[in-house]
């Protein structure tokens, strides 16, 4: 498995970890919360346009561009305020 579908999987996984959390959150009504999943959410849409624009024929043509995106998407990680 070469670096690429490393980095596929990584992304693939922290996704899932985020989605995973937002389906934990839904139903806490609180404020803190609230702005938590906002950011979860945002977090998962920053992902979105990462890959709509740098993953266009496929994880294996990336190019350096998108991999640094998508490496600097994973080194920051919003749970980190999470006090829930």
């Amino acid at each position: 498995m070469g670096p690429v579908f490393d980095l596929e999987s990584r992304i693939n996984m922290r996704r899932d970890e985020i989605i995973a959390r937002l389906v934990e959150l839904k139903s806490d009504t609180r404020i803190e919360v609230a702005e938590m999943r906002d950011k979860l959410k945002a977090k998962l849409s920053e992902l979105a346009h990462i890959i709509k624009e740098g993953v266009v024929d496929g994880w294996a043509s990336i190019g350096d561009v998108a991999k640094r995106k998508l490496d600097h998407w994973l080194a920051t990680d919003p749970r980190e305020s999470v006090h829930s």
